[in-house]
């Protein structure tokens, strides 16, 4: 077996270093052509280098600390991810996990501060929910981790393979080494065989799902070709490894990192880790930046033989079959700044059959959500308002904060009698539910009304009301990661009598039940940042209250109400409920959809075909029976 080792990039020490100037280990200045001018890159062991110079600040890690345990007052599933039930049978003691990383601080075990917060991000990673996640501070989620291809999974022969090398890394690395790999089989990564490698960084890492096999398409599909240092810890070591099946090879790439803003100095990344109520926290602009650069979405093309496009942007597309007519809908998100397109290509969109691309939708707006369902299901076309019912747990802070629902009416209905509450009304009467061995009280159930003031007064509705007409037959294609307001939709849709199918791209990882995963994820309930908790609470509090911002830019985001749906459980939350996907597509690669879609169209036109010879067959049937009854008068 032969070993190749590249290392194509050393930098010794940072530019413009003089034996008279004290040593600046976090100047990043590099640049290419592919990047953005105020965008840079460099290697591992550089930013290790710059990030290990930051010291923790003893009295900031506390006050984290004390606001992350004061956040737990608003969490809504703080009993029930001690002990959970099947499907996602949990057993996390948050209070008791919190403390262990405070102890961790007071006795000064972190060594510099970015393993501080990464040790908090780790720690709300354990609860696998989207909705209360942990981000180490802003500046430090300005770097990016870029690995030198994107891996995918074949289900068929369970072998994880190549799908194709990152431009982008070639040309950070000056070379297109990285290139030469495409579609060969990996069979180990760093020594560990490759699923496994796949397997535990999921575990470790990915919060995409509860259910296993989601995460791991997740990771596939975007976790792992990019890491944000703000959300995956730094490697451990500064280049990765991988051997290959068909060339009997080990090769060794270093990792790049692509930073998405230009520093100098480390006094510039302290600045931008420090609290301030005017920084928008993000940590995708490189992810939407390479996968534009690459050519990675299918939909964007908007060139192909057998699909036409009609319309769509920030990726929400509307795509013709051309031979079967059938409407293809890509939908990426259901956020308020796509609302307009969402509404264009449903009310483009004609035909009899529909298939619906939700794969990786990131949630948004559930009442865009239900406006959706408004207009695709028969059955809610009557309805008003598609309601969804919530409660929280009733924390006093909880009962503070929830005073933002009342400053308009309309905009909170009681599920007794679908009337509008107008004040604090909503929060009794209470129930008891005992969860994780302990018993808490919970609001009565209500729900959001989209009509409402606060809610956009019916602005996402869509209305095409002189020519209904609804699709003879919907399918859904999904790889589980449709999160949030994606997942109340889908969720509902199942219920629909025009829905055939949800099929699932990816998965078959395990043999047993769990391969026909989720069909959408993490629908928890109402999720807030920490920073609109803080500044609502502290308005209205009557009472001395120590609920502040957290002391860093450090980004927290909490689940505070639970949502139900009734028609998987009216009594347990959606977060911990299981809707598998139908059929399992025998593909991994998201890159190329068309694949997938081909297969359900076929599928749907064997399902029609089928139908007519049963039509005919009836026919045939009651005419023999006419004819009989005819010779025998």
């Amino acid at each position: 077996m032969r070993t190749i080792l590249i290392f194509l990039i050393i930098f010794v020490l940072p530019d413009e270093y003089s034996a008279n100037e004290p040593l600046n280990f976090c100047k990043f200045n590099s640049t290419i052509s592919e990047l953005p001018s105020t965008w840079s890159f460099a290697t591992l062991d550089q930013v290790k280098l710059c990030f290990q110079n930051i010291s923790v600040n003893y009295s900031v890690a506390n006050e984290t600390m004390k606001q992350l345990f004061n956040s737990l007052d608003f969490y809504s599933f703080l009993s029930i991810v001690r002990q959970s039930d099947y499907p996602y049978s949990m057993n996390i003691n948050f209070r008791e996990e919190l403390s262990n990383i405070l102890n961790q601080s007071n006795m000064n075990t972190y060594k510099n501060d970015y393993d501080f917060h990464m040790a908090v991000t780790l720690c709300f990673k354990k609860l696998k929910d989207f909705h209360t996640t942990y981000s180490v501070p802003n500046g430090y989620a300005q770097f990016h981790v870029l690995l030198p291809f994107i891996l995918e999974f074949l289900p068929l022969t369970k072998q994880i393979k190549v799908q194709f090398g990152i431009n982008l890394y070639s040309s950070i690395m000056r070379s297109n080494s990285n290139m030469n790999y495409t579609n060969q089989i990996v069979t180990t990564i760093d020594g560990i065989n490759a699923f496994d490698y796949m397997m535990n960084f999921a575990e470790k890492y990915s919060i995409m799902s509860k259910d296993p096999s989601v995460r791991l398409n997740s990771v596939f599909r975007e976790e792992f070709w990019l890491q944000n240092l703000a959300q995956y810890p730094l490697p451990l070591k500064s280049n990765i490894t991988f051997t290959f099946l068909d060339k009997t090879e080990t090769v060794t790439f270093p990792y790049a990192v692509v930073i998405t803003k230009k520093f100098d100095q480390q006094s510039s990344i302290e600045n931008d880790n420090r609290y301030s109520p005017s920084v928008t926290y993000t940590t995708r602009n490189a992810f939407s930046y390479i996968t534009r650069l690459e050519k990675l979405s299918w939909y964007e093309q908007k060139t192909n033989d057998k699909f036409r496009f009609i319309t769509g942007n920030n990726d929400t597309y509307y795509y013709v079959h051309e031979s079967t007519n059938t409407a293809i809908i890509r939908l990426g998100s259901f956020d308020d700044q796509v609302s307009e397109d969402v509404k264009r290509v449903f009310l483009a969109a004609s035909g009899t059959t529909l298939i619906l691309d939700v794969i990786g939708n990131r949630g948004g707006s559930s009442c865009l959500a239900y406006a959706a369902l408004h207009f695709l299901v028969p059955e809610y076309f009557s309805h008003r308002v598609l309601y969804e019912p919530f409660d929280g747990r009733t924390t006093k802070q909880l009962q503070t904060f929830a005073t933002i629902f009342s400053f308009s009416p309309d905009s909170i209905l009681d599920l007794r009698n679908m009337s509008s509450f107008t004040n604090m009304e909503w929060m009794e009467p209470r129930v008891n539910y005992t969860r994780g061995n302990t018993t808490d009280s919970y609001s009565m159930k209500w729900s959001i009304n989209c009509d409402g003031q606060v809610f956009g007064m019916g602005k996402y509705w869509m209305r095409n009301e002189s020519n209904t007409k609804y699709f003879k037959s919907i399918y859904v294609l999904t790889d589980g990661s449709c999160g949030s307001a994606c997942s109340l939709f889908v969720s509902k849709l199942r219920y629909a009598s025009n829905l055939k199918n949800i099929y699932g791209i990816g998965g078959g990882y395990f043999n047993y039940d769990s391969d026909l995963f989720e069909s959408s994820s993490y629908a928890g309930g109402g999720a807030f940042d920490w920073n609109s908790i803080v500044t609502y609470h502290n308005q209205l509090a009557t009472y001395n209250t120590s609920i502040d911002h957290l002391p860093t830019s450090a980004y927290l985001n909490l689940n505070v109400f639970e949502v139900y749906i009734n028609a998987l459980n009216k009594d347990y939350p959606r977060e911990f409920l299981k809707q598998p996907i139908d059929k399992s597509l025998d593909n991994g690669d998201y890159f190329n959809i068309d694949q997938s879609l081909e297969k359900i169209i076929n599928d749907d036109e064997k399902s029609s075909a089928h139908s007519l010879v049963d039509h005919s067959s009836t026919k045939i049937f009651l005419f023999n029976i006419f004819l009989v009854i005819f010779l025998m008068n």
